[in-house]
C-alpha cells in the first residue's frame, strides 16, 4: 500500500479550504521575557511577532519597535544562519484565511483554489536575533498591483556555508509550487546579496504526476554546501525520498537520486515523510531521517500490503527510525537503523523527525511517539547510533512537533510544543482537551557525549495555543494552529538560541503580539475559524543562560595611561578572562600605535584567571597631552583561534 502516515497526505486541510497550502511570512509574537519554568534562572527569553513581508511597502520594518506595524499572517517557519552571523527565517502565508489579500485593486477576486496569492514570507536578523527586519516576499509578482504567486506552501530555508563571488552567502528558499488542479512541484528562490533581491526557479523540483496522485507528494526542506551547491529533498510518489541537487546555485538540478539505497527498497511506501536534509559544512556530509517499518518480513506481510484499502487495518505502524547518509555529495545514499522500537504499534511517523550536525561531525537525530521526545546521536558519521534518550520532562508531560540544533561538540538545544494538561490518559493530541494550553519549551545538553540524559528544560513562551494539536494532516478532526513544524538556530557568534513559532492566540493588549486585522476573537473550540484566522509566526530570542558555543570573552579590569617623565609614559592593563576558553595572546594598540606588553604572569591565561602588564611608552611617539583621552584597543586571541576586541578610551594624566 502507499502509506503516508503524516495523515491522510502531508497536506494542509481547512474546514473552507480543499488543500491548506501555507505561504512564507515570518510572525514575531510575544515581546516579554520569560523565565525558565522548572529550570535555571540564567535562562531568559525575549518573544515577539515581526512584520508583513510582501511587496517592497512591507520591507525593512525592524521588529520589536514600539508601534503597530509588527503582525503577519504567517504559520509553519523555517530559520537558518549563515557563517556571519546573518539570521534569515520564511513562513507560509496563511492568505487562505484572510481574503482581503486576494482582492484585485481594479474590483475582481483573484481566483484561489489550491495556491497562495500571498507568497512567502522572509526575515533577516543582523544582531543575533534580537531584532527582525522584513524582506521582500522571495518569489512573489506584485508588478500587477497585487500579489500573485503559484508558490507559498511549505517552505524551508538555509544559507551556503561559503562566500559568492560578490562576497555574499547565497540565502535559499523552497517553496511548494501549486496550480488549481493539484500540487506541481517545488520553487527555489535565491538571493545572492544578503535577501536584498531575489532570482526564482520556479521548476526547480516537478513532481512526476502532480494531478493524477497530488496527495503524495509534499513537504520540500532545502540544505547547501559550500558557494554554489544547494539541494532540494521532496518525498514523491509512493512516499519516496527524492533529492535533488543543484551546482549553480539553483539555477539547474542535474543530479536526481533516492533517499532509499538498494537494499532498502522496500520501504518505499512503508515510510515516513522525510524531516529537514542537512549537510555538514566541514565535510559535505548528507544525512535525511525518517522512520518506517522495521524490516522486508513487516513490508511484505500481505495484510500490510493489503491494508489501507476497504477498512483493512495495518498491523505495523512505523516504529523504526531511520538516517540516509551520503558521503559522495548526494550522488548516493545509504540507510543505516537509528532505533526500532520493539513495540511494533509505537509510530514515530505522524511528525517530522530532525536531525543536526555539531561542530565535530557528531550527529543527532530527534523523534516523538506523539507523546514523549527522544534523541539518539552517532559519533561516526551516522553509521552506528546511540539511544534512544528521553527529552522532555514534568510540567511538558506531551510534546511534539520537535527540532535541533548543534553547537560545539556534545552540545545540543531541542525545543519543541509541550502541554501538561492535554487530559488523562491521551495518547493522540488531536483528541486533547479544549482546556490544554501549549508553550514552546526548550532542553538543552552540554555534554551528550558524556551525559546523554543530562538536559536542563525551560518554557520559553507562555500559552500559544489552546486545545487539540493537530499532527495528522487532513484525517485530523481539528484546526491546524500549530501546523507541523517549526526551527531553532543557534548564533555563531553568541552560542544562543534563536526560535521561530507559530502562536494562533488572541492578544489584543500585547504590544509585541498584535493581531492581524482578520483575528478580532479567541477561538472557543478546535473548530473554531478563529483560530486559523489567528495564527502567526513568533520570535524567541535568548538573552542569557548557557549557549552552545565556547564564549570568547574577556573583561577590562583596569588601566591607565601616567606621565613618568617629559618623554616617557607608562601604560598599564588589567585584564580577566571571563570566557570559555583559555586566551593565548593578548594585543594593545592606544593612540594608533601597538603597545608592548610585560605580563606579571605566563600565558595563556586560563578561564577565570587574571593577568596584569606594564608598558613604557614614548609621549612624543604616542603625542600625549595630559588631561587627554586617547582611544586604546584590546584583542584577545583565545586557543582555538578566535579573537575578541574591546575598545575603550584611556586618559593620560600625571602620577
Amino acid at each position: 500500500m502507499a502509506r503516508n502516515s503524516y495523515g491522510t497526505t502531508g497536506l494542509k486541510l481547512g474546514a473552507t479550504s480543499a488543500i491548506l497550502l501555507l505561504s512564507l511570512s515570518f510572525i514575531g509574537a510575544l515581546a516579554f521575557a520569560v523565565p525558565a519554568a522548572g529550570a535555571s534562572p540564567k535562562f531568559a527569553f525575549t518573544n515577539y511577532e515581526v512584520s508583513r513581508s510582501a511587496d517592497s511597502s512591507y520591507a525593512g520594518v525592524s521588529c520589536p519597535n514600539g508601534g503597530t506595524n509588527c503582525w503577519n499572517f504567517n504559520g509553519e517557519p523555517s530559520i537558518a544562519t549563515a557563517p556571519d552571523g546573518s539570521i534569515y527565517v520564511s513562513s507560509e502565508n496563511t492568505a487562505f484565511n484572510h481574503p482581503s489579500e486576494c482582492q484585485d485593486p481594479t474590483g475582481g477576486t483573484i481566483a484561489q483554489n489550491l495556491y497562495i496569492c500571498g507568497g512567502t514570507g522572509a526575515w533577516k536578523s543582523t544582531d543575533g536575533g534580537a531584532h527582525f527586519s522584513s524582506l521582500t516576499s522571495p518569489n512573489t509578482n506584485h508588478d500587477t498591483g497585487y500579489a500573485t504567486t503559484l508558490w507559498g506552501g511549505d517552505t524551508s530555508t538555509t544559507t551556503a556555508t561559503a562566500k559568492n563571488a560578490n562576497g555574499f552567502y547565497n540565502v535559499y528558499v523552497v517553496s511548494l509550487e501549486a496550480a488549481v488542479s493539484g500540487l506541481i512541484g517545488d520553487g527555489l528562490a535565491t538571493s545572492q546579496d544578503g535577501g536584498a533581491t531575489w532570482s526564482n526557479n520556479p521548476a526547480a523540483v516537478q513532481f512526476p504526476n502532480p494531478i493524477a496522485a497530488p496527495g503524495v507528494q509534499d513537504r520540500p526542506w532545502v540544505a547547501a554546501y559550500g558557494a554554489e551547491q544547494v539541494c532540494i529533498s521532496s518525498h514523491d510518489g509512493a512516499v519516496t525520498p527524492g533529492i535533488y541537487c543543484s551546482f549553480d546555485g539553483g539555477l539547474t538540478f542535474p543530479q536526481i537520486t533516492s533517499g532509499f539505497d538498494a537494499a532498502h527498497e522496500w520501504l518505499t511506501a512503508e515510510t515516513s515523510i522525510p524531516g529537514a536534509l542537512k549537510i555538514d559544512p566541514n565535510s559535505g556530509t548528507m544525512y535525511l531521517p525518517f522512520s518506517g517499518l522495521a524490516s522486508e518480513a513487516e513490508a511484505t506481510n500481505p495484510v500490510e500490503v493489503a491494508c489501507g484499502n476497504g477498512g483493512i487495518v495495518c498491523p505495523y505502524s512505523l516504529h523504526a527510525v531511520y538516517m540516509a547518509v551520503s558521503t559522495d555529495g548526494g550522488l548516493t545514499f545509504t540507510d543505516y537503523p537509528v532505533y526500532a522500537n520493539p513495540n511494533n504499534q509505537t509510530s514515530y511517523g505522524t511528525q517530522f523527525l530532525q536531525a543536526a550536525v555539531d561542530q565535530a561531525g557528531n550527529v543527532y537525530i530527534v523523534y516523538s511517539d506523539g507523546v514523549n521526545l527522544f534523541y539518539s546521536f552517532s559519533t561516526t558519521h551516522g553509521t552506528t547510533w546511540n539511544g534512544p534518550y528521553p527529552v522532555n520532562q514534568s510540567p511538558s508531560n506531551w510534546a511534539v512537533e520537535p527540532w535541533i540544533t548543534a553547537g560545539a561538540a556534545g552540545k545540543v538545544d531541542i525545543v519543541w510544543y509541550g502541554s501538561s494538561n492535554c487530559g488523562t490518559g491521551v495518547t493522540v493530541v488531536d483528541n486533547c482537551l479544549q482546556s490544554a494550553t501549549w508553550s514552546v519549551y526548550m532542553a538543552q545538553n552540554l555534554n551528550v557525549l558524556a551525559n546523554p540524559t543530562g538536559f536542563t528544560q525551560v518554557a520559553v513562551t507562555g500559552t500559544i495555543h489552546e486545545g487539540p494539536v493537530c499532527t495528522g494532516g487532513s484525517g485530523c478532526q481539528s484546526y491546524r494552529g500549530l501546523f507541523d513544524d517549526f526551527g531553532v538556530t543557534t548564533s555563531p557568534t553568541t552560542g544562543l538560541a534563536t526560535i521561530v513559532y507559530d502562536n494562533d492566540m488572541y492578544t489584543p493588549n500585547n504590544p509585541q503580539n498584535l493581531p492581524n486585522p482578520d483575528c478580532t476573537s479567541q477561538y472557543v473550540s478546535s473548530t473554531d475559524p478563529a483560530q486559523q484566522d489567528c495564527v502567526h509566526t513568533v520570535i524567541a530570542h535568548q538573552t542569557s543562560g548557557p549557549g552552545l558555543l565556547p564564549k570568547h570573552s574577556f573583561k577590562i579590569k583596569g588601566q591607565a595611561l601616567t606621565q613618568q617623565s617629559p618623554t616617557s609614559a607608562s601604560y598599564g592593563l588589567t585584564l580577566q578572562n571571563t570566557g570559555d576558553l583559555a586566551i593565548s595572546s593578548i594585543s594593545v594598540i592606544v593612540a594608533g600605535v601597538v603597545v608592548p606588553m610585560s605580563w606579571n604572569s605566563t600565558l595563556p591565561l586560563q578561564s577565570g584567571s587574571t593577568i596584569s602588564g606594564t608598558s613604557v611608552v614614548s609621549v612624543q611617539g604616542l603625542a600625549l597631552v595630559l588631561g587627554t583621552a586617547y582611544p586604546a584597543v584590546i584583542t584577545a586571541t583565545f586557543s582555538d583561534g578566535t579573537s575578541a576586541s574591546q575598545a575603550s578610551t584611556v586618559t593620560y594624566a600625571q602620577v
